[in-house]
């Protein structure tokens, strides 16, 4: 259930809109939820609707840029260091910065990478790990110019959206309910247009692997063993001691389509750090 929504205004002028469910407990973390580009608080739905989690605390909103959040004109202004001044905004401005029972990240892909960025740079002493969910890397992406076209191309119409949930994102065709590809179609063409160029043209292949070895929390990292970026992007932080873990018979979208494995992860992790 949603305790609340609201918006805050970042220095920019961007508006980003949050939801809140539950209340903070002294008992266990805050959980903090960063969505995939393309994606929305949505699509932690599946997540959240499972019993054992609706106890907890938890915060989601929608990135800059990604309707009904808002943001400049300015096609610079989406790149991984200001998504993650907005996040810790959005945790300052909560409150669950300062929540004494601390936090968790569970990032999605972009997200994913926002909050490494967060952790390494700007990490409040209540955060208590990071939960990468099909992550993004800090060392970037290097698409080939066409992959960037296609990328932006894919998000210009629901019929474009469609094909890439089936080709690309998914382990295969069918893999998502009907309802569910909706949802997503409706989510991915949210984007304003600089927001919606910014990850495939520049964000994606941002260079922060220095920084890594500043992220000090416990790291679990989720990839799909049909993800279309495991090849490419590898396990991540071995050197650092995160704990890499596939997810069987699952593409890029973990959250949609293995949100039981998820919440069990979720779970998992909670009790590691506690």
């Amino acid at each position: 259930m949603i305790k609340s929504r609201d918006t805050i205004t970042t220095g920019d002028g961007s508006i980003l809109h949050y939801e809140i469910h539950g209340t903070p407990s002294a008992s266990h973390p805050s959980l903090v939820f960063l969505h995939y580009y393309g994606g929305s608080p949505t699509t932690f739905a599946p997540l959240l609707s499972q019993l054992h989690l609706q106890s907890f605390h938890k915060v989601l909103y929608h990135a800059r840029g990604w309707s009904p959040s808002t943001g400049p004109a300015d096609p610079t202004a989406y790149g991984i260091s200001t998504m993650s001044a907005d996040l810790s905004t959005i945790l300052s401005h909560t409150g669950v910065a300062d929540h004494s029972a601390g936090f968790i990240l569970i990032g999605h892909s972009m997200g994913a990478k926002v909050a490494q960025h967060y952790a390494a740079t700007a990490a409040s002493p209540a955060l208590r790990g990071l939960l990468l969910v099909a992550p993004a890397p800090l060392h970037g992406l290097s698409l080939p110019p066409e992959a960037k076209a296609q990328q932006r191309a894919a998000y210009q119409s629901a019929e474009g959206v469609r094909f890439v949930l089936d080709n690309v994102l998914t382990a295969g065709p069918g893999t998502l309910g009907k309802d569910v590809v909706e949802q997503c179609v409706r989510d991915s063409m949210r984007g304003n247009e600089v927001a919606t160029a910014a990850w495939p043209e520049y964000a994606a292949g941002e260079e922060y692997a220095e920084l890594q070895e500043g992220v000090r929390v416990p790291v679990v990292v989720l990839r799909g063993d049909k993800d279309f970026e495991r090849e490419v992007v590898g396990e991540l932080g071995v050197e650092q001691g995160w704990v890499n873990r596939t997810v069987e018979d699952c593409g890029h979208l973990i959250p949609l389509e293995k949100p039981e494995r998820l919440g069990k992860e979720v779970l998992d992790f909670v009790e590691r750090i506690s």
